[in-house]
């Protein structure tokens, strides 16, 4: 959808007071004025959001960061669920100094309610430790596995943090980015946690929602996020005191105030993208069905799906081999969960896998590379196996085309060389 925003974008007038500061800080009046009216009619929520429980950043990385100073401490723990977007730990950590503290599923489905267990036994864990923990992240709808949590699931959750009184930060950036297809017509459907009524469940001034223009409106390049918080007007003033570190560009807040309030454009344009993800994500899963390979169902939301490689490389794929020096067979070498980025993880993690399959993934990716196709390892999203992998498919089709040819001779090659399995 670029040349359609591009095109947009190119006919608006730059007037000369974009030139200028704006109205300050933490976003102008006009656009923190069609945000509250965007998040009323798209998002659902029990109770009407008004402009002044929002703060504009320069983009949801700069929003979660000013979040996290204003509700953890230096060396506190931050909650996130397994698998999740590495760049979660540099937001909470750069400068705030808390700690990513992934959580595992070792089994449970991570959308599902039962997720909640993992975390109470992860926070307890962590608090023997001597680590606070201060919050919750959820991805929803999820990046990497591109699903949606349930009503119930959401409620689960906001009992969690309510019996530990911590943070509920939900990080909402492909909230219009759903879509639906023959094959994922079951799958849950997208909940705000605008939508549910918190009553009896959480206190209300702990829930908040991150939201941003990188991702339903394809702008990466135009930094601007948003934070929502509707019961914590002290949360909001303490931000706003330190938020020209991260002041928005009054350009990027021209065009997303113009764009927001254009409904027509607006109704098109999220059509229009849902039609194209549903169409690449049909191809894509038509691809990998014809190479055996699976992926998590339910996939509706964002521009990727979860998918597992693991039979590709061999059955045996987290079995060491039994030759000299090596461990033997099913046990397992504990491997920091470093996940393509400087920073050690949170104290007390470890990536469970086996020399073998960690050597297997690298085989594979490099086969990648020589072949000159990406996709995202699952090292780099905390996975708790090797073999799994993020594909993204929100690309032009003559990419998406050249993408699954390069794959698809990475994979015969593959089963050329091992026989179905290295």
């Amino acid at each position: 959808m670029h040349k359609e925003l591009a095109s947009y974008f190119n006919k608006l007038e730059f007037k000369s007071s974009l030139l200028t500061y704006g109205d300050g800080p933490f976003g102008s009046r006009a656009l923190r004025s069609a945000l509250s009216s965007f998040f009323n009619d798209y998002f659902n929520p029990v109770r009407k959001v008004l402009p002044e429980q929002l703060l504009v950043a320069g983009g949801v990385t700069s929003i979660l960061d000013l979040v996290t100073v204003g509700v953890a401490d230096e060396g506190d723990g931050i909650l996130i669920g397994r698998p999740l977007y590495t760049s979660f730990a540099k937001d909470v950590s750069s400068r705030a100094g808390a700690k990513m503290i992934p959580v595992s599923a070792e089994g449970k489905d991570p959308m599902g309610e039962e997720m909640v267990e993992q975390y109470e036994k992860e926070l307890q864990r962590q608090e023997k430790l001597g680590t606070k923990i201060r919050a919750v992240i959820l991805s929803s709808p999820h990046n990497p596995l591109g699903k949606c949590y349930s009503v119930n699931a959401l409620k689960a959750y906001m009992r969690f943090c309510q019996k530990y009184h911590i943070h509920l930060i939900s990080d909402e950036v492909y909230a219009m980015s759903i879509y639906k297809t023959p094959s994922n017509a079951s799958a849950v459907p997208f909940t705000s946690a605008l939508a549910i009524d918190t009553t009896g469940l959480i206190d209300a001034n702990l829930v908040h929602i991150l939201y941003g223009m990188s991702k339903d409106f394809s702008s990466n390049g135009l930094r601007s996020g948003v934070l929502l918080s509707q019961s914590n007007p002290q949360l909001l003033s303490s931000l706003k005191s330190i938020a020209l570190f991260s002041w928005p560009c009054s350009v990027t807040e021209y065009y997303w105030t113009t764009l927001l309030n254009d409904r027509p454009f607006l109704d098109y344009y999220f059509t229009e993208n849902n039609s194209r993800l549903a169409a690449s994500y049909a191809r894509l899963t038509a691809f990998l069905t014809s190479h055996g390979i699976k992926w998590v169902e339910g996939s509706n939301a964002g521009f990727f799906l979860w998918a597992d490689f693991r039979g590709v490389l061999g059955k045996d794929i987290n079995v060491v081999d039994d030759d000299a020096g090596a461990k033997r067979e099913g046990e397992e070498e504990q491997v920091e969960a470093t996940a393509v980025m400087s920073e050690k993880p949170a104290q007390g993690q470890v990536y469970k896998t086996s020399r073998k399959a960690k050597e297997r993934d690298d085989w594979f990716f490099g086969k990648m590379m020589e072949a000159k196709v990406f996709i995202a390892t699952g090292d780099a999203f905390f996975a708790e196996e090797h073999g799994w992998y993020r594909v993204t498919f929100s690309v032009p089709e003559d990419i998406l085309s050249v993408g699954l040819e390069r794959l698809g001779r990475v994979l015969e090659e593959v089963k050329r060389e091992s026989g179905g399995g290295r």
